[in-house]
């Protein structure tokens, strides 16, 4: 009998010594996996610096094609900086910009969003986050960029009283591997000018026949869709 209970012992410890491996693995594993550093909050300023107002449930793609999925992930517009919650040790962590390929999540209204990160060649190079509005062969990209700008003054949550807030400065994007980035406006008078002017009276006619005024972000995303799959190109 002695000898029975040291052998479910020694089998016990030793499967003890293996979970407590696996778990050491698995926990230096993670810290590999997923790079940055603590996010800290910024300052109260009138205006929103962050995409959305809550986390969002969403996914994540190494640039070695590794992917993650059920994180929860909040896009700084401010800093271009992507920010998950380490639920372990209840912390925000500013997720390492150059081990990621993209990311994607479900916004508020059940749309999923997906952002890649691509090197711009523009004003201020560098690598950053742009929104894909449309994947064809011809990108649509938005960098949701927020500013810091000087307003009227105002008191801010400790009363304190400043001039800045925070502000919206999207820049949108046409884009190929080949051409590059082309600025362009989400109005109709900036699309419009994209094009050949041999194009552009039958697309002018093209929008009117769909029903699609470009008053707004989302219907400039349609006629460029209803354009591109209509076989007009773009002047890169």
């Amino acid at each position: 009998m002695t000898t029975r209970i040291l052998h479910i012992l020694i089998l016990f410890l030793a499967i003890q010594v293996t979970n407590v491996g696996y778990a050491q693995k698995n926990t230096k594993w993670d810290r590999e996996k997923i790079k940055g550093t603590r996010n800290l909050p910024y300052a109260p300023y009138d205006g929103y610096p962050f995409l959305t107002n809550s986390w969002m449930l969403g996914k994540i793609e190494f640039a070695s094609g590794v992917k993650d999925d059920s994180i929860y992930l909040r896009y700084s517009s401010f800093k271009d900086e992507l920010v998950y919650f380490n639920k372990t040790i209840s912390t925000q962590i500013i997720i390492d910009k150059a081990t990621l390929k993209g990311f994607s999540f479900i916004d508020g209204d059940g749309r999923t969003r997906i952002f890649r990160n691509q090197y711009y060649d523009g004003y201020m190079k560098g690598d950053r986050y742009f929104e894909i509005l449309s994947d064809g062969e011809i990108k649509l990209l938005v960098y949701r960029k927020v500013s810091l700008s000087t307003i009227t003054p105002y008191k801010d949550e400790s009363g304190i009283l400043t001039n800045l807030a925070y502000t919206n400065d999207y820049q949108f994007y046409f884009y190929s591997p080949e051409k590059g980035y082309i600025s362009v406006r989400p109005n109709w008078l900036s699309l419009n000018a994209k094009f050949n002017k041999t194009d552009q009276k039958p697309i002018k006619k093209l929008l009117r026949k769909n029903k699609i005024r470009i008053d707004s972000e989302e219907n400039f995303v349609r006629a460029w869709k209803l354009i591109e799959k209509e076989g007009y190109k773009v002047i890169l």
